[in-house]
């Protein structure tokens, strides 16, 4: 049987780039559609990082508005310590004055801030962030935190330990008939009236309360509320998002 072979016309060359034209514009096409996709996508999550961020910033505010209260309270507190233990008059009263102040002289409130999206950041979310201004205030924000973390933990930390340690030889536990309404025995006495050991205990106060006043309240806590107050208005400016209120509790 005989058998017959199809012979093809080959292709002219204008064929061939005809061919190659819409294979290069397909994969191309397709490329462009790609890239756009992902864009599409990192763009929504930025936006979603600076919704979570707002809301933890939020959170920060309120927390170190407590911390202002705590240590303005706290100062208040060391100064009628000194005060009194500059006259050296123990009459019955200023002793239970100064019994009731001395349970917030050593105290502490860590302030805590919120790590919940900086931690997301950090672990490479922040090459998603557009705006120039807004990463730069993100930065420095964290340096500052990081910073007053520093401060705090090491420095003011130190200084109330001390102070602490001294109030067990001063201040007798069993003069405390209700610590939470801070009432206190009627002939209530201190465990020493050492004067040098006084003296030395008023100028450890003197100095806790001069950080407190100056770096504390003074520089940290103002430097990181106008930061948040910066962060938060770049991003809502930026971004388009309305910012949180600020909450009560949490």
């Amino acid at each position: 049987m005989e058998v017959h072979h199809h012979s093809h016309k080959p292709k002219n060359w204008k064929e061939y780039i005809t061919e190659f034209v819409m294979l290069f514009t397909a994969v191309t096409l397709g490329f462009f559609a790609e890239n756009q996709r992902e864009h599409y996508i990192e763009g929504q999550r930025e936006i979603q990082y600076m919704e979570s961020l707002l809301e933890d910033l939020a959170k920060d505010k309120y927390d170190l508005s407590q911390s202002i209260n705590y240590t303005i309270t706290q100062t208040k507190n060391i100064d009628t310590v000194i005060a009194i233990l500059s006259e050296s008059n123990w009459t019955p009263e200023n002793i239970k004055t100064i019994y009731r102040a001395s349970l917030k002289v050593g105290g502490s409130r860590p302030t805590t801030f919120i790590d919940r999206t900086s931690a997301q950041l950090r672990s490479g979310g922040m090459r998603l962030i557009k705006d120039k201004k807004v990463a730069t205030l993100i930065t420095e924000y964290w340096q500052l935190i990081t910073q007053f973390n520093e401060y705090e933990s090491v420095g003011i930390h130190e200084y109330k330990l001390n102070i602490k340690n001294m109030n067990y030889k001063i201040f007798d536990g069993t003069n405390y008939l209700d610590v939470k309404n801070k009432i206190i025995k009627e002939d209530a006495t201190l465990m020493t009236y050492e004067k040098n050991f006084l003296i030395e205990y008023k100028n450890r106060l003197f100095n806790l309360n001069f950080d407190l006043k100056a770096y504390m309240n003074g520089y940290f806590y103002q430097k990181i509320e106008k930061k948040i107050d910066e962060l938060q208005k770049a991003i809502s400016e930026s971004y388009h998002i309305a910012m949180p209120a600020t909450p009560n509790k949490y």
